[in-house]
């Protein structure tokens, strides 16, 4: 068997392993943020305009809202200087966010984020839009600014998009893109589509795929780093289900099992790319 080393690239092996087993720990915290933000509405409110949204967020690429937001949380200059080092910057944001769970007891000190230019409130969209669009990942395989690209281009699936991401975040419906879709069919009388809308906005993402979120997490980080094709089976069976852990280790052959997974993964990731 090859070494993962050309899957991986620059990143060590031990580093991955930290960082996936964080996955499911970061999904729980920012669930308990938001509990938290819930208790303390009226201390909050304080610092929300009246036009507090972040639906706007998603007409971005997924790309530029993610550097958006460490630009908000003041992390950009520090990336900056790590690629002027010549680090690897995915290892150094793993790294990074090893550090930070790592230190629970440490306090985030905030000053505006990148050359003071944000305020709490723009701390708070970027953050909860970016934390949507990676759950939307983690569940239907696509960032949620993929999605909205999508309907934005009007191709095959993109009614199937938009349910999808409002499946996710119901205040995606307030951004042009999604407005002006609903707007035709509340204009043309399109009823099936008005009964989808319903449907999604009182719905959720089906159990099912609850399943596999730390494995479509990862897969997606192959993906952007074009290395996902290079897998053997043997390769996927050792990182994903023996080192990595994120696919169940039972069945009759769930190595064969994992390798539909990807290929259904990678062709349903096709139309957004």
């Amino acid at each position: 068997m090859r070494s993962l080393h050309h899957v991986l690239g620059r990143i060590r092996l031990s580093t991955f392993k930290k960082f996936t087993a964080l996955l499911p720990n970061t999904r729980k915290k920012y669930g308990e943020v938001l509990a938290l933000a819930s208790t303390n509405r009226e201390k909050i409110e304080k610092l929300l305009p009246d036009d507090f949204s972040w639906a706007m967020l998603y007409e971005l690429q997924a790309k530029e809202l993610f550097i958006l937001s460490l630009a908000a949380l003041g992390f950009l200059d520090k990336l900056s200087q790590a690629a002027r080092a010549g680090l690897d910057i995915n290892q150094f944001l793993m790294e990074a966010a090893i550090r930070e769970e790592e230190n629970e007891n440490g306090e985030f000190e905030w000053s505006g984020g990148h050359g003071g230019l944000f305020t709490e409130a723009d701390t708070i969209a970027t953050t909860h839009a970016t934390q949507n669009s990676w759950r939307c990942l983690s569940i239907y395989g696509q960032y949620l600014n993929d999605l909205v690209k999508l309907v934005r281009e009007g191709n095959d699936g993109a009614d199937d998009a938009y349910f999808k991401a409002v499946n996710i975040d119901r205040t995606v419906l307030t951004c042009p893109t999604f407005a002006a879709r609903l707007a035709r069919a509340e204009y043309f009388g399109e009823k099936k589509f008005i009964f989808r809308l319903r449907k999604a906005v009182k719905g959720k993402p089906h159990d099912s795929l609850l399943l596999h979120q730390d494995l479509r997490t990862v897969l997606q980080f192959f993906h952007e780093i074009n290395t996902i094709s290079l897998f053997t089976l043997d390769e996927a069976d050792l990182l994903f289900i023996k080192e990595l852990k994120v696919y169940q280790d039972a069945g009759k052959d769930p190595a064969r099992s994992l390798m539909r997974f990807i290929q259904r993964w990678k062709a349903e990731k096709s139309p957004a790319t």
